[in-house]
């Protein structure tokens, strides 16, 4: 990619690091499903009333916001309020084998061994991750993760396919659609939201502040950029960088511990993704092996 594109990719990828701990931080004390929703009320009073209604992609914007909205940052948040940090911001990672598979469909990208063996170790990490006996109670929330893995994946495709969309425009009536959907996610989930927002201290708005502005307005603008004028699996795999800075500070601020099995599985996870980000996607037409 080019220097800025890359510096681009690489401000997401810290943005999104730091995202996973005050994300961490803010569903202690509000609830996620409501804190998802105040996220995109956030967003869309931010952008919705400075851009236009982009009227010819309301359509794929509507189910964007169902799979990006609702079922990758519902669910991410909701498995983020029963889990540690540290092991959603590894598996998370699933979302760059996922998203380079869902490439090869509908981009007429060649994988090729060696990145169909970093997907094999990616998998094989968090199957190693899963048979942690610190996990055994926590299958489902790390079920869900891997689940929202594979809506931001398909997200992603969806994104590329728009083509030709100012990213302010995408990002605001995107969270304009999304938050009425989460809002009844937690009225139905979450009985005693309002009672937690009104009771939340200043460092769970902090927190929640930065997740506006920085991770939905900034790294995803960043982020839509990239993804239109740059190949979905060059783009993707920068990711790889947000959950070692996520790793690093859950252990500084929450304290969380990892044991051999976590570490040896997120090793495993984090050597599957990079050999896929190394290497360059090959479109089926092109000879040669990958």
């Amino acid at each position: 990619m080019p220097l800025k594109a890359v510096l681009m990719a690489l401000s997401v990828a810290v943005i999104w690091g730091i995202n996973m701990l005050t994300v961490k931080g803010a569903v202690g004390e509000i609830p996620p499903f409501m804190l998802t929703t105040i996220r995109f009320v956030a967003v869309a009073i931010l952008l919705v009333p400075f851009v236009k209604m982009p009227r010819e992609h309301l359509g794929k914007i509507a189910i964007t916001s169902l799979v990006f909205g609702s079922l990758h940052f519902g669910v991410l948040f909701f498995a983020l309020s029963l889990i540690d940090a540290g092991p959603v911001a590894i598996i998370i990672l699933l979302g760059v084998p996922f998203s380079s598979m869902l490439a090869t469909y509908f981009f007429d990208d060649r994988l090729g061994w060696k990145r169909l063996s970093g997907m094999a170790l990616a998998f094989i990490g968090v199957t190693i991750m899963f048979w942690d006996p610190t996990m055994t109670d926590l299958q489902l929330p790390l079920l869900l993760v891997v689940f929202a893995a594979f809506m931001w994946a398909i997200a992603n495709v969806m994104i590329k396919k728009m083509g030709d969309i100012n990213t302010f425009e995408l990002n605001g009536w995107m969270a304009l659609m999304a938050a009425p959907q989460l809002f009844l996610l937690s009225l139905i989930f979450e009985p005693h939201a309002f009672e937690a927002v009104m009771a939340a201290s200043w460092v769970a708005w902090a927190n929640l502040s930065f997740t506006v502005i920085m991770s939905s307005i900034v790294a995803y603008g960043f982020w839509y950029h990239l993804l239109k004028t740059q190949d979905v699996n060059v783009v993707v795999p920068w990711s790889l960088l947000a959950p070692v800075i996520s790793i690093l500070g859950s252990f500084v601020i929450f304290d969380e511990t990892f044991s051999l099995l976590k570490i040896i599985g997120s090793v495993v996870v984090l050597c599957g993704v990079t050999v896929i980000m190394l290497r360059k996607p090959v479109h089926r037409k092109t000879q040669g092996m990958d």
